[in-house]
């Protein structure tokens, strides 16, 4: 009766250890992606018109301020790190993992989103 107990705990265990291996592997994905994201997200935003009027002429240009779009590279990078790097005994709570990874595509979304519409 003990044996079959413990198997199912160890399989349950491995389980939890190969969901937590995904979910770091997909926050290093994310990481890998952040300054080619900010990258690309730059330069299809300076091929625009409005940028060039904004350049040249000053008009047109964008009101979202530069720190908030460097905020979101910051929470989207400290995610990231805190995703890959905690261990799993350290974790506050057993989801915590999972939600700093997809917080960590929400603000990496934003920031590319930020970065696109203004010039």
């Amino acid at each position: 009766m003990n044996e079959t107990a413990s198997t199912g705990t160890g399989a349950a265990e491995a389980s939890g250890a190969a969901h937590d291996q995904r979910l770091r592997t997909a926050a290093k994905v994310g990481l890998a992606l952040l300054v080619p994201t900010a990258v690309v997200s730059v330069v299809l935003s300076l091929m625009t018109e409005r940028a060039a009027d904004c350049v040249m002429y000053g008009n047109r240009c964008s009101s979202i301020p530069g720190p908030m779009i460097f905020g979101a590279f910051l929470v989207s990078a400290a995610l990231g790190v805190f995703a890959v790097g905690c261990p799993r005994e350290r974790l506050p709570f057993a989801s915590a993992r999972s939600w700093a990874v997809k917080l960590q595509g929400v603000a990496q979304v934003t920031m590319a989103m930020l970065l696109l519409v203004s010039p």
